[in-house]
């Protein structure tokens, strides 16, 4: 029997909590143009045990939803054997490139491991994501697809904003050491007197946020909605980005689309977008050395916003994402 409906698997649904989430949303919307589209995800209120809990309950209340295409996150439904599972990075490499140790993503390792060896096909949102299933699971390379993330630019796009007094300089993302918390914090120290910068970050929460209270050329914004992050990209004039580990980061994809360039780590710049010169590639934690590649990508792109915008547009955009992702599904489905 063709199976038309889908069910995307999804612990935390399709809200604007983190880039997988935001994935999903866009899964819903655009599969939704040809096919009935459901989420399965938590109900109630975050809990401590929810990612050991829930990938178990999930993967059996699918025993019995018959004639769906089912599509899941990596580990959230690991013991079932999903037809699509789509691997936004794996928790082996980022405990690998992180050197950090934990027993609760090491738990997290192990499902995703499974679940990547039950799914009948599987999406890396990376090349450096692929080789990883390969490498480190053991994956079959026959089984991956690799689909980039990509980004709206009906909603990321850049804005007429006044030329700023001070070099702006981004972040957005979980003030953590995975995603660099330590390189921020020296940058902050290093800019605090002087009158040619300012950090400004976004987040969703409020952790480690008071380790920059005392910063006066730093400023934290908290909460923002969708058009709350455009006005944020568009305030800055160069986006640094000192992650530790990323599958295929939404932010720089966001940053991009609003014109703004980019400086970072390997894994905040995959291999998809290196060719670009509005991209620059630094695993350096000096400041110093940091703030010199900051001046010049600004003085090097402060006046091609647009140009920045259109390439990433045509290609990373919606269009061409969808156009390829219909390609894989239809041929699923069928």
């Amino acid at each position: 029997m063709i199976k038309k409906n889908i069910t995307i698997i999804s612990l935390n649904g399709d809200d604007n909590s983190g880039g997988v989430e935001r994935v999903v949303f866009y899964l819903k919307n655009i599969l939704s143009e040809k096919y009935p589209v459901s989420i399965l995800n938590r109900k109630t209120k975050p809990g401590k045990f929810d990612k050991i809990i829930y990938p178990f309950f999930f993967s059996f209340k699918l025993l019995f939803i018959k004639n769906t295409f089912i599509i899941s996150n990596s580990w959230q439904s690991y013991l079932f054997p999903v037809d699509l599972s789509i691997h936004h990075g794996t928790t082996a490499g980022y405990l690998l490139n992180s050197c950090i140790k934990s027993k609760k993503s090491s738990l997290i390792a192990w499902m995703e491991k499974i679940s990547a060896k039950r799914a009948k096909k599987i999406i890396a949102v990376s090349e450096n994501c692929k080789h990883e299933l390969i490498d480190i699971y053991g994956i079959s390379q026959d089984k991956i697809i690799v689909l980039n993330n990509f980004v709206d630019e009906k909603l990321f796009y850049p804005d007429n904003v006044s030329e700023n007094e001070k070099i702006n300089i981004l972040f957005s993302g979980r003030l953590e050491e995975r995603k660099g918390l330590s390189s921020l914090l020296e940058l902050a120290a290093l800019i605090e007197n002087s009158n040619k910068y300012q950090l400004k970050i976004a987040v969703n929460s409020n952790q480690s946020c008071e380790l920059f209270s005392n910063f006066k050329n730093t400023k934290i914004e908290m909460n923002l909605d969708i058009t709350g992050m455009r006005k944020f990209y568009n305030s800055g004039d160069v986006f640094y980005f000192p992650t530790k580990y990323e599958g295929f980061s939404m932010a720089t994809l966001e940053a991009l689309s609003c014109g703004v360039p980019v400086i970072g780590t390997g894994f905040a710049i995959p291999q998809e977008i290196r060719h670009y010169d509005f991209i620059s590639i630094t695993e350096n934690k000096d400041a110093n050395i940091v703030l010199s590649l900051i001046d010049n990508m600004h003085d090097k792109f402060k006046n091609k916003k647009n140009d920045i915008f259109n390439i990433i547009k045509k290609d990373f955009g919606y269009e061409q994402y969808c156009k390829k992702l219909f390609s894989i599904i239809d041929e699923l489905i069928k």
